[in-house]
């Protein structure tokens, strides 16, 4: 029975060559012009992407031989694929794609899979290893095993559309077969594989790229082998042969419409691994999936980027209670309290003054809503004399420095029996959220004391409501009367002085208590 296989053509287009990074190519110039008058002649064999079929089983047929075995000229066929904005390729190296571990690289590196230029190919150039090939290929194997490498994606994509693989120049020493696997990872489960793969740092060292003429011995290979084990990967292209790097044969293209990929399990993709069965050699590796622009918004939100989680410096104890707002939680302020916010703008509380409004001003802590982003509290521009070297305080944890803002609030109606819960907002200030706060509070007699005066250094006598206290990233931090975490609780109160270290935001401000009218605030005083 006679064996078909149908290969496609695709057109091409002349690219500059560019000299490779190990060995200095002495003929980049002939090689250019012999380029330029070749590509005149690959355009006419392309024949605008039509299917050649070729018998493999013919015998003394001239013709069909002339076809399969005619060299790669070094200009890089046109992908559909490129030629649309509505696709990425995310395995290129320009896009940030970069190989984290390979197996072997003896005659040439893993990273030339990721080159977004032709595979250029001179007949007489050797080095010390052998034959200098532009693509991806490892030594004759003679462990057990197979070999194999594991590429970080430049993008985490939600779909794939095509994977093309290019076997150009390598004739005699192709990968005859080959899989591909994807895995969808976290930070933490990157971080977790690539720890235990051995010569990662070394890469990364060496700008991500490997070395020519190495490779790793056994026990490394089954200790790389481990550290893949720990995550989950899933079959995007099974077990498959390639075709030699002829002209006709170079390109091997699976898309989506094809059904060639398996796409039916995978949920999103960070990482691929490639396997080699057993060794050999690939000249270049492209991953189409759908460009942001060409998403929907609505599918473009189905999975989300895995964002390493924020780093709080301080949790729920003794101090105060935390809830992040990124939690499941409802949060704190949005559930039904005894008391009155007495701060809020809406019972009549009021942002008098601050130390610095650079992002923001003091009105915007008393609103009754959730910081709609970070634009909605009160930040400060950084503090110009801070420390160039941070030293923290070994007493305290704090960072061993007074530089601090302050903003003034005053509330909508006296705290008379004193101040029974506060909470401090730093919604959407995950990277300039202030190091710590504290909160005092004053009794300022109606007629005896201006509010401009309160804030001033001769106003009525300051004393604290919560010491100075660490904060964290985007979080409610509650501080409860009935718990002792708020001192002079049941002090007489009309305003808040809130400070922060050394500067930075925060979104909300909530005081909360008993008001009194005025007709009883100046019969009490504040002892």
């Amino acid at each position: 029975m006679t064996t078909k296989t149908t290969t496609t053509h695709f057109a091409t287009q002349f690219s500059v060559l560019k000299p490779r990074s190990i060995v200095d190519l002495k003929n980049l110039e002939d090689e250019k012009q012999r380029q330029e008058e070749e590509t005149q002649d690959l355009l006419l064999l392309s024949n605008d992407n039509q299917h050649v079929v070729v018998d493999q089983n013919a015998n003394n047929n001239d013709d069909v031989d002339n076809i399969q075995n005619q060299p790669c000229r070094n200009v890089q066929p046109v992908s559909p694929y490129a030629s649309s904005n509505k696709f990425t390729n995310v395995c290129s190296s320009k896009g940030g794609s970069q190989v984290l571990f390979a197996t072997d690289e003896w005659f040439a590196t893993a990273d030339n899979l990721l080159q977004d230029g032709p595979p250029i190919f001179v007949d007489d150039l050797y080095c010390e290893e052998g034959k200098v090939m532009d693509g991806w290929e490892t030594r004759r194997r003679r462990e057990a095993g197979h070999d194999f490498c594991i590429i970080k994606l430049s993008e985490r994509c939600q779909e794939i559309q095509a994977l093309e693989l290019d076997t150009a120049h390598f004739t005699g020493n192709h990968v005859p077969h080959i899989s591909i696997q994807v895995a969808d990872l976290s930070i933490q489960e990157e971080q977790s594989m690539v720890m235990g793969m051995p010569g990662v740092l070394e890469r990364l060292l060496n700008k991500g790229k490997g070395i020519q003429g190495t490779g790793h011995t056994p026990q490394e290979v089954e200790q790389a082998e481990e550290a893949c084990r720990q995550v989950e990967w899933k079959d995007l292209l099974p077990y498959t042969a390639l075709n030699p790097g002829y002209e006709n044969s170079r390109m091997h293209s699976f898309d989506v419409s094809s059904g060639t990929l398996l796409l039916s399990n995978m949920s999103g993709a960070t990482h691929v691994r490639v396997n080699y069965y057993p060794d050999g050699g690939v000249a270049r590796m492209r991953l189409w999936a759908p460009s942001a622009e060409s998403l929907s918004s609505e599918h473009s939100q189905v999975a989300p980027v895995h964002k390493k989680k924020l780093y709080a410096p301080i949790t729920t104890g003794k101090v105060c209670t935390v809830v992040a707002h990124s939690s499941q939680e409802i949060m704190p302020s949005r559930q039904d309290y005894e008391f009155p916010e007495l701060s809020c703008d809406q019972q009549g509380g009021k942002g008098l003054a601050c130390s610095n409004k650079h992002y923001g001003e003091p009105r915007q802590l008393i609103q009754p809503t959730l910081g709609k982003d970070m634009g909605d509290g009160w930040e400060t521009a950084r503090h110009p004399e801070r420390p160039s070297i941070l030293v923290k305080d070994p007493q305290t944890n704090l960072v061993d420095s007074d530089l601090m803002d302050w903003a003034i609030l005053k509330l909508g109606s006296v705290a008379l029996d004193g101040i029974h819960r506060i909470i401090l907002d730093t919604k959407h200030f995950r990277g300039n959220y202030p190091e710590s706060v504290c909160v005092e509070g004053c009794y300022a007699e109606r007629g005896m004391t201006d509010d401009m005066v309160v804030c001033t250094e001769v106003g009525p006598q300051w004393f604290p409501l919560i010491h100075r206290t660490r904060m964290a990233p985007d979080s409610e931090h509650v501080f409860d009367r009935p718990l002792a975490q708020i001192a002079n609780a049941t002090r007489a109160i009309t305003h808040v002085r809130v400070s922060i270290f050394p500067d930075g935001g925060i979104s909300r401000v909530r005081i909360y208590g008993q008001g009194m009218d005025d007709t009883e605030n100046i019969m009490r005083s504040n002892m």
